[in-house]
């Protein structure tokens, strides 16, 4: 078995790189993985240093995904590329859907502007096998996970959507087209103050750990969950892992 190994990307400068990114990347033909390559939307219209606040706080979102996923969920980094493209591998396919959410959550909450003109991450979720992952740059891979959330980007971008998973199984495509349609609708409906809520209550915290944290009323606090349909995204987060874990029996 090879040992892969990252290099310093965009993402890690000035940062050092620990024994959790040397893990060994089993190849095998029934090994799924999810590869999550996005871009920000509307990124044309950053301004002066919006840019780098925006990257900067790209950057941390990745850091936010781990800490709630857990460090062993990437089998290779995240790295920035072309300004303000992204792309990570990710070893726990049925997590993917669940670290997107956590990115554009973290994205649409850096400014403090309208619904109508937030910033937000495109993102496309490809599930599969990989066949390729070489030492210098996990974006330079290649396997049916690589090919499903690449082309779906490049065909994302023709449409309005901003969240799309594609896996090599057609009845399940079909249904997660329909639930990533509606996880849409919900998202791009959020506040800042509900996704500050949102990315609190994934980390596991109860809400009156939400309620100290953001130092606002245990009642506010479920008043923000209820109206960011958090449990309605729980369930979709359960049935997609449903879904995934089932083909990896």
């Amino acid at each position: 078995m090879k040992k892969f190994k990252p290099v310093k990307s965009d993402f890690y400068i000035g940062h050092e790189i620990n024994d959790k990114y040397k893990l060994n990347i089993p190849m095998g033909k029934n090994k799924l993985y999810a590869v999550i390559t996005g871009d920000i939307a509307g990124s044309s219209r950053l301004q002066g240093g919006q840019r780098e606040k925006l990257l900067k706080e790209l950057k941390a979102s990745f850091l936010i995904m781990e800490e709630i996923l857990g460090n062993d969920v990437m089998a290779y980094p995240f790295e920035i590329f072309r300004g303000d493209s992204f792309q990570g591998v990710i070893q726990i396919p049925e997590l993917s859907l669940k670290a997107s959410i956590i990115i554009r959550a973290k994205v649409r909450s850096i400014f403090k502007t309208t619904l109508k003109d937030a910033f937000d991450a495109r993102i496309a979720i490809g599930v599969g096998g990989i066949s390729l992952l070489p030492d210098s740059s996990g974006g330079e891979g290649d396997g049916e996970a690589y090919r499903n959330s690449g082309l779906e980007l490049d065909m994302m971008k023709k449409e309005s959507r901003l969240l799309v998973v594609k896996t090599p199984w057609e009845e399940i495509n079909q249904e997660l087209n329909v639930e990533c349609a509606l996880l849409d609708t919900i998202i791009l409906r959020w506040s800042v103050q509900q996704m500050e809520v949102v990315l609190e209550h994934l980390t596991g915290k109860t809400q009156e750990q939400i309620a100290e944290n953001l130092k606002i009323s245990q009642p506010g606090v479920r008043k923000r969950i209820q109206s960011a349909h958090v449990n309605e995204i729980e369930l979709m987060l359960a049935r997609f892992e449903q879904l995934i874990k089932k083909k990896l029996i």
